[in-house]
């Protein structure tokens, strides 16, 4: 009995040593692959953001306010399109546009009227009259189309986003991302 026990725990031991230790890289370097990765989004990304900066300073020319809609994915593959949008805020947000979040609205409101009862120090109440609302939304969508050609699966990918003026309903900016991706289809064999 004492001899399984040790050799029960010289093998679990064995299992815990060979474990792989995790390694990071440069999501910027990273490889593309039959999937949607880190190179798809950073292209998308960058694209995106440097269009939409450039629009939004140069032929816009006014206090934009966004709000970001849902990116529709309507491809056949997991798409985490919400990644996507933070990653565009983020970096919008560090050149200094302005993003309005809704979902706090209800928050923001409860205070205001709490300030109002007088019992909140007026110092640091929320004022009346100050929110934002975003005349511009941001949305789009993923698409795709997969066919095969001889032995290889071509998926045409397009990611298009735009930003659609609230008080015209008229879409002010649009760009696109494509990605034309070809793998050899995957034999099964015996």
């Amino acid at each position: 009995m004492k001899k399984l026990s040790v050799l029960m725990i010289v093998i679990v031991l064995g299992f815990i040593a060979c474990g792989g230790g995790v390694q990071y890289q440069d999501a910027s370097k990273a490889e593309g692959s039959r999937e949607w990765g880190p190179k798809e989004i950073k292209m998308t990304v960058n694209k995106m953001v440097e269009s939409m900066y450039k629009f939004l300073k140069e032929e816009w020319k006014k206090p934009a306010f966004i709000e970001v809609k849902q990116i529709r994915n309507k491809t056949s593959e997991h798409i985490d399109t919400q990644m996507l949008a933070d990653e565009i805020t983020t970096n919008l947000i560090k050149r200094r546009i302005k993003f309005v979040d809704q979902s706090l609205t209800a928050d923001a409101i409860a205070e205001m009227e709490k300030g109002m009862t007088g019992m909140v120090d007026p110092e640091s109440a929320i004022p009346v009259g100050e929110l934002k609302s975003p005349n511009m939304y941001l949305t789009g969508e993923v698409r795709e189309n997969v066919r095969t050609v001889g032995s290889k699966s071509v998926q045409y990918l397009v990611v298009t986003l735009k930003l659609i003026n609230l008080k015209t309903q008229v879409v002010e900016w649009q760009d696109q991302q494509e990605f034309l991706k070809s793998a050899s289809k995957k034999k099964i064999t015996f």
